[in-house]
């Protein structure tokens, strides 16, 4: 038989692990809004307007399962770096801050493209990766 102090304490973690597990992860640690030109050259421009929601996000991945981008744009004090299928922007000392927009310009040889996305903080990701 198990002493009523064990028990009492039992039920109070266990409460407590209830609540802790009932409190919602946040979703997403971005929003990205996606707009679509033709260019001249038979090219898209496709730019990217990511909006950091909870935490101020030093990264941003992208995966392009076309291979389409051809070429990418940084916004002032970031870094950008793509092979055709994956995209990587990062940034040291200018992240986008809470409820703040960045603007990330990319060339693609496809109209139709479908990003997934990872946003990241200074070292781990932030939320659930997203697609666009």
């Amino acid at each position: 038989m198990l002493k009523p102090e064990l028990t009492a304490a039992c039920a109070f973690f266990l409460i407590v692990a209830l609540l802790i597990a009932s409190v919602p992860a946040p979703l997403s640690a971005a929003s990205i809004r996606k707009t679509v030109t033709a260019m001249e050259d038979g090219r898209y421009m496709i730019k990217l307007r990511v909006t950091a929601s909870d935490a101020s996000i030093y990264a941003l991945k992208l995966g392009d399962p076309k291979a389409a981008i051809v070429d990418v744009y940084a916004p002032k004090g970031w870094c950008i770096v793509t092979d055709g299928e994956d995209f990587l922007a990062r940034t040291s000392g200018n992240p986008i801050k809470p409820s703040k927009t960045v603007e990330f310009i990319l060339h693609s040889t496809s109209a139709d493209v479908s990003y997934s996305w990872t946003a990241f903080g200074k070292v781990k990701q932030l939320g659930t990766p997203g697609s666009v």
